[in-house]
Parts: C-alpha cells; structure tokens; sequence
C-alpha cells in the first residue's frame, strides 16, 4: 500500500504529532521488509543455478565418490542372510599333525584309563601326553610304536600330568573300539601329515582352542573304506614315499580323533 505525504504547520497537538510519527516509522519497516522477501527467496531458489558447470562436476563427483566407497564397505560385510561362508574358513592344515615314535610309556598312578607316554615328535625333547588308551592296549604292545600325534595344543594337567599333545587314534562311533594309526614304514618322527593340497601352515595353539577349531575339523577326518586317514575324503600322505597313514587292522569307516 502507498503512503500518503504528510504535512506539518507548527500549530498541530501534540496527539496528532505522535500519530503521525508512528504511521510513518511503522510504514517504511514493511514495505523494507516486504520488499527484501522476494530478492531473498529470489537468490534461494536460483542459487543452485548459479553454480558453474566445473562446480557442478566436482559436486557430482563427491557424490559419486561417496556412493562407491558405501557400496564398497557394504560388499566387505558378511551377508549372514545370504548365508555367506566366514572369511577366515579354516581347513585341515591348521592342525599340525606328525609322526611320532613312543619311546617311553607307563601307566597313570591314580587313572586306570590312562597311559603317560615320552614321545619324540622331531623336537629338542619328547613331548609328555597322556592317552586314554589302557582299555584297548597293553602296556609292552604300546613302547616304540609309530603313531600320529596331534602337536598344537596347549598343554593341560589331565589327572595331575602335564600332557602337550594328543595321539590321533580310529574309533567307531560309541568308542568300544579304538586302534592306533601308523605311518608309513620310511616316515620319521617329526614329518608332517599333509592332505592334497591343503598346504597352509599351522595355526599357533592358543588360536586352536580359542577357534574351537578342533571342533570345525575333527568330524570330517576319519578313514576310508582301506582303513586311511581322510579330511573330507583328501587321502593322507607323509614321507619320502607319500604312502597314507593306516589305521591297525586297516579300521575302515571309522572316527579320528
């Protein structure tokens, strides 16, 4: 709306003055105020044309930038309704298993399941491990045998004796029956077991038993129908020779562990 001059005499009252002076302060302060609405929304809404085409590209390109770096951690992440296999998969070469000779052996003094056995696995000194195995051996058939013995392991107290290892032995499914494993003839103590090409290098023992990696692996070794120690069906081989690893009586179809 336009405002109307206003002009004075002198001889005005006092009311008259004051009503004027605050129609004429009051009318300015919004004709500025509308006035200044529209270059300001004016400048709001034609900003983003404003930009020149090389701001626009980098614009875009931080966008594109930011999209690829979202889908790449998204690819990163296990998709556990995809059901997705675990990144770090663990086959049997994490096991270190080898060939060891008992050259000492004796029985438990307080367990009556238990032989404590000295056994050279290729180390400095024999490694000491207990084995439940005096139900199914006699104490003169269990001295210089050839066996398996599986190595990174903690070692643990089992009935007072510090045993840092576990001898790998066939058993059927209800453990009535249970056979020692032998190497080949030309295999030494100390030779790693090895299954095809699963040639990775042993976990550290502590990783064995915190992975539960026994757990993982132990199902799936067992023997064939000639009695050889398998891991999901990969024959076993050790030695000069290659030859697998046999359980006694050529056990066939059985556990290891």
């Amino acid at each position: 709306a336009s405002i109307s001059p206003v002009f004075f005499y002198g001889d005005e009252p006092e009311e008259v003055l004051a009503a004027a002076a605050a129609a004429v302060s009051a009318a300015p302060a919004k004709a500025v105020s509308k006035g200044q609405e529209k270059p300001a929304a004016k400048a709001a809404a034609g900003g983003a044309g404003g930009l020149t085409e090389e701001q626009k590209k980098a614009a875009a390109d931080k966008r594109a930038k930011k999209a690829n770096e979202k889908a790449a951690k998204k690819a990163k992440q296990p998709n556990a309704k995809a059901g997705n296999a675990p990144t770090d998969e663990i086959d049997i070469s994490a096991l270190d298993i080898r060939v060891g000779k008992i050259v000492k052996v004796w029985k438990h003094e307080t367990a009556e399941k238990l032989y404590c056995e000295s056994i050279d696995v290729g180390e400095k000194e024999p490694r000491s491990i207990a084995s439940g195995l005096r139900p199914f051996y006699e104490l003169d058939g269990m001295e210089n045998k050839m066996v398996l013995v599986l190595c990174n392991l903690k070692a643990r107290n089992l009935v007072g004796f510090p045993s840092h290892g576990m001898v790998l032995c066939a058993s059927n499914a209800d453990h009535t029956k249970v056979k020692l494993i032998a190497p080949p003839a030309d295999a030494k103590p100390g030779d790693r077991i090895m299954f095809g090409d699963f040639k990775g290098e042993p976990e550290a023992e502590n990783k064995v038993g915190k992975k539960k990696m026994l757990e993982k692996l132990l199902p799936d070794l067992k023997t064939n129908a000639d009695g050889a120690v398998v891991w999901k069906g990969v024959i076993s081989k050790v030695g000069e020779s290659g030859a697998a690893c046999i359980a006694e009586e050529k056990m066939a179809d059985a556990l290891v562990g």
